[in-house]
């Protein structure tokens, strides 16, 4: 049984390895800012990431959500954005 779940976790890290390895310098810094605040953030926070501003963070989150890496709901002024639920449990399960 360990060897399939070990089996299972090896293919895990290597789908999120892989997704890893397709985001542009920017892009990750916004995925990682999700993988620390547990999958969700607003995308208020994510303007205030060294080297991105209201018009980057928008462009980067727009094109997250176009490949379906994350979401976005609406949340007073601001956006809540989230990361795709299995994306979050892939990543979250490498960490």
């Amino acid at each position: 049984m360990s060897s399939r779940l070990e089996a299972k976790n090896k293919d895990l890290n290597r789908v999120a390895d892989t997704l890893i390895q397709f985001l542009n310098k920017d892009e990750k810094l916004v995925v990682q800012k999700l993988l620390d605040n547990d999958g969700k953030v607003l995308q208020a926070e994510i303007t205030r990431i060294e080297g991105l501003g209201k018009v980057k963070s928008h462009r980067i989150v727009q094109r997250l959500v176009d490949r379906g890496v994350i979401e976005v709901e609406g949340f007073g002024k601001t956006n809540l954005v989230k990361l795709n639920k299995n994306i979050k449990e892939t990543l979250l399960v490498k960490k």
